[in-house]
């Protein structure tokens, strides 16, 4: 079981170079394919309410056609010397660009995107919704920092006996089997502390079968679940944390849970699958 195609997913005209390290860094660990791609959608996909004078249409396009340029420079220079193969592809879309970057991660094993800036707008003609990404994509997508990318070594899997959480372990399997340490964390309910143990126990025997040697802990619940959850992985001096994306769509709109919406923020390198 292994990642053989990453896909990454640059911003166009957004700082990369997190993400970028962060995906040779994996490349380079796991000799895998790189797929650059990068979409945006024209200006007037997102101004809808009011007439855009030609002008703008001109300059968005001029604009475009130079940031694609520059990423791509950016991508195959970053890359060059750590994955297996590479191969490009960018261009404009009318849908939002979730969706579409969600049908194209049927190519890959991985996606690999980079958090936004902690209380930083969203462009939307440049940024999908990591939400919606996550929820539609049907594939792990790895979370990077701008600050700094993980290095992929001290890795805490958060469990919670749901889907989400079974999914995302098997799926973190090819990361986990080149970690150095790997913490499986579950929060107890109440009264149900025996459960919780069982189920970290589980995990970390199914692990070992994939020759994946790991610790298993359990904590009694004192906050907030996601305030919790990252206490402990300061705590343990983790640099990426494994967990279910959960969430439910109310009113047209994803609505996450706790620990996946903070795992949005920005701070934290993450792999979470839905």
């Amino acid at each position: 079981m292994s990642y053989r195609t990453l896909m990454t997913m640059p911003i166009l005209g957004q700082p990369n170079a997190s993400l970028l390290e962060a995906t040779a860094g994996l490349a380079r660990k796991l000799e895998a394919k790189v797929i650059g791609l990068a979409a945006c959608r024209p200006v007037h996909t997102v101004c809808r309410d009011y007439a855009i004078p030609a002008s703008v249409f001109d300059q968005d396009r001029m604009q475009i056609q130079r940031q694609i340029h520059d990423a791509e420079l950016q991508f195959r220079t970053a890359l060059a010397d750590h994955a297996r193969d590479l191969s490009w592809d960018a261009h404009t879309c009318l849908e939002p660009l979730a969706g579409h970057l969600a049908e194209e991660s049927a190519s890959a094993d991985l996606i690999v995107v980079s958090l936004a800036a902690p209380g930083a707008a969203v462009d939307a003609t440049r940024q999908p919704d990591l939400c919606d990404l996550v929820m539609e994509a049907g594939r792990p997508v790895l979370l990077v920092p701008l600050a700094k990318p993980p290095a992929f070594d001290r890795v805490l899997v958060a469990w919670k006996d749901a889907r989400e959480a079974r999914r995302v372990v098997a799926d973190s399997v090819p990361l986990l089997a080149k970690a150095t340490a790997v913490t499986i964390v579950g929060i107890e309910d109440a009264g149900a502390d025996s459960a919780a143990r069982h189920g970290v126990e589980r995990v970390r025997t199914w692990l070992a079968s994939h020759g994946i040697e790991a610790k298993a802990r359990t904590v009694p619940p004192r906050r907030a679940n996601a305030v919790q959850l990252m206490e402990i992985a300061r705590e343990m001096n983790a640099d990426l944390i494994v967990a279910g994306a959960r969430g439910y769509v109310r009113q047209g709109r994803w609505i996450l849970g706790g620990v996946t919406n903070e795992l949005l923020t920005g701070e934290w390198g993450a792999l979470v699958s839905h």
